[in-house]
């Protein structure tokens, strides 16, 4: 992955998820911004994986793993 500029955004979330990212990220030694970056990117990575799955299910073709990159990477 390139090195990008940080952006910051402001999100509101139930207090419980709240609670867990605290959690997970003592328990991991990693600032919340961490955890959150890597849990969305992991999240990214699987609706990547979904999608292409229904593409190649609609047009009865695969999908190369070349290809998947290139649609993650058009989507950024």
């Amino acid at each position: 992955m390139l090195a990008s500029k940080n952006t910051k955004i402001l999100v509101s979330m139930p207090q419980k998820l709240s609670d867990e990212v605290t959690e997970f990220a003592k328990e991991l030694n990693q600032n919340k911004s961490a955890l959150i970056n890597q849990a969305l990117e992991f999240y990214f990575d699987h609706l990547d994986l979904q999608i292409a799955k229904k593409r190649s299910l609609e047009k009865n073709e695969t999908i190369s793993l070349s290809e998947i990159r290139k649609l993650s990477d058009e989507q950024i």
